[in-house]
C-alpha cells in the first residue's frame, strides 16, 4: 500500500512538472484543454472566458490591421511592424486550434498522466522524466528569449520614440501597435494612455498563447519520443528476461502505443506546425530587415531588440525541428536495436515476431506542417534559406 500511495505520489508529481507551464499559461486564456468539466454550468463559463479573451484579441488587432494595409505611407515602419502582424495573427490561429482540437489534445495529455501512472520500472520513469527535464529546457529557453524580446517591443521602444504632437501642442508617446480605430481618433481621447496599457495587456495575451502553445507541443512530442526510447531499452534487454515472449508481447504494445500517440499529435497540431514553419519563415524575415535598418540608423535600442526577437524565432523553429527530427530518428532507431540484440539465440517464433517490429521501423514517424513538409532540420536549414531570400527581395524592393 506503501508502495502504491508513493507511486501514485511520483506520477502526480512527474505529470505536474510536464504541463506546469503550459497550463500555468493557457489556463488564464481559457483554452488549456483540460479547463473546465462537462457540467452546464462550467462550459458556459468557458465559452464566456473563451469570447472575452478573444474580443481582447479583435480590440487590438483588427485596428491594427486596417491600418498596416489602409493607413501606412511609411513603406520602411511598414515592414518593421509587419512582422508583430503576423506573430499575434499565429497566435490567433493557434488559440482557435486548442479550441477546435480540444479532444485530441485533451486525450494527448491524459495519455501522458496515464504513462506516468502505469509506468513499471524505474529504468522507464528515468527515461520519461529525462525527456520531461529536455522539454521544460527547451520551454525556458523559448519563454526567456520571447518575453525577453517581445516586452521590450511593446514597452521601452514606444517610450524611445518620438513623441506625437498634438493639436493644443502636448505631446503622447506613440502607441505600441500602430491602430486606426475608426469610430474615434485615439490621438484625442481622453483614454489614450489606458489604450496604451490595454494594447500592452492584450500583446501579452497573444504572447502567452504563442508560448504556451509552445510549451505543450515541447511537452508532448518530448512525451512521444520517451515513448519510442524505453521501446527501444526494452528490446536491448530482451534476452535477459526469463519470459521472453510475455515481455515482447509488452514491448509490441508498448510500441504500438508510441505510434497511436504520435499519430494523435500529428493529427491535432499539424496546422500548428504549418504556423511555425511559414509563418516564423516570413517573421524571420521582417525582423532581418528591422535589424539591418536599425543598424544603418544607429539605434542600439531596436537592433538589439529585433535581434532578440529573431533569434527567439530561430530558436523557436530550430527546437519544433530538431525534436521532431529526434522523434523521427527515436522510430527508426527500434529497428536498429531489434538487429542489435542475440536474435540468433532466441527462439524461431520470437526472431519471426522481431521482424515485423524491423518492417514497421523502416517507415519512422514523424510530424508534418500540415502534410506538406516533415519537421526535422533539413526543413530548419529551408527555412532560413527562404528568409534569407524573402529579405533580399525586400532590400531590393526598397533600393527601387
Amino acid at each position: 500500500m506503501v508502495q502504491t500511495e508513493e507511486k501514485m505520489k511520483n506520477s502526480n508529481f512527474d505529470y505536474n512538472y510536464v504541463v506546469k507551464v503550459a497550463r500555468t499559461l493557457l489556463t488564464p486564456l481559457g483554452i488549456w484543454p483540460r479547463y473546465g468539466n462537462n457540467t452546464i454550468f462550467s462550459k458556459i463559463q468557458v465559452t464566456l472566458h473563451i469570447i472575452i479573451v478573444f474580443s481582447f484579441m479583435l480590440f487590438l488587432l483588427i485596428p491594427h490591421l486596417f491600418y498596416t494595409f489602409v493607413d501606412a505611407e511609411d513603406l520602411k515602419k511598414l515592414m518593421k511592424i509587419i512582422a508583430a502582424q503576423i506573430f499575434s495573427s499565429l497566435g490567433v490561429i493557434k488559440f482557435w486550434t486548442m479550441i477546435i482540437k480540444k479532444k485530441e489534445i485533451r486525450k494527448c495529455l491524459e495519455d501522458i498522466e496515464e504513462n506516468f501512472k502505469n509506468v513499471e520500472t524505474k529504468e522507464d520513469r528515468d527515461v520519461m522524466v529525462k525527456n520531461a527535464k529536455i522539454g521544460r529546457m527547451f520551454t525556458i529557453a523559448y519563454l526567456g528569449l520571447s518575453y525577453g524580446g517581445a516586452l521590450p517591443y511593446h514597452i521601452i521602444m514606444p517610450l524611445m520614440e518620438e513623441r506625437i504632437v498634438r493639436e493644443d501642442n502636448s505631446t503622447q508617446i506613440p502607441l505600441p501597435y500602430l491602430t486606426d480605430y475608426i469610430f474615434f481618433q485615439v490621438e484625442t481621447s481622453p483614454f489614450y494612455y489606458e489604450i496604451f496599457v490595454l494594447q500592452i495587456f492584450i500583446s501579452s495575451l497573444i504572447l502567452s498563447t504563442n508560448c504556451g502553445v509552445y510549451s505543450m507541443l515541447a511537452a508532448v512530442i518530448m512525451h512521444s519520443v520517451c515513448l519510442f526510447e524505453i521501446v527501444c531499452k526494452r528490446l536491448e534487454n530482451l534476452s535477459k528476461e526469463l519470459n521472453i515472449v510475455a515481455e515482447l508481447r509488452v514491448i509490441i504494445e508498448m510500441h504500438h502505443r508510441a505510434i497511436k500517440y504520435a499519430e494523435r499529435i500529428e493529427r491535432s497540431l499539424n496546422v500548428v506546425f504549418l504556423c511555425e514553419v511559414v509563418g516564423c519563415t516570413i517573421i524571420i524575415c521582417f525582423l532581418e530587415y528591422g535589424v539591418l535598418q536599425d543598424w544603418e540608423e544607429n539605434d542600439a535600442l531596436g537592433t538589439m531588440t529585433y535581434a532578440i526577437l529573431m533569434t527567439s524565432i530561430f530558436v523557436n523553429v530550430y527546437i519544433i525541428c530538431y525534436i521532431g527530427e529526434k522523434l523521427k530518428e527515436q522510430s527508426s532507431r527500434v529497428g536498429y536495436s531489434t538487429y542489435s540484440i542475440e536474435w540468433y539465440s532466441l527462439p524461431k517464433n520470437v526472431v519471426v515476431d522481431l521482424l515485423f517490429l524491423m518492417i514497421r521501423s523502416e517507415h519512422p514517424t514523424c510530424l508534418t506542417a500540415a502534410k506538406m513538409a516533415d519537421l526535422s532540420l533539413q526543413a530548419f536549414t529551408g527555412v532560413v534559406k527562404t528568409s534569407a531570400a524573402y529579405l533580399n527581395f525586400l532590400r531590393a524592393l526598397e533600393i527601387s
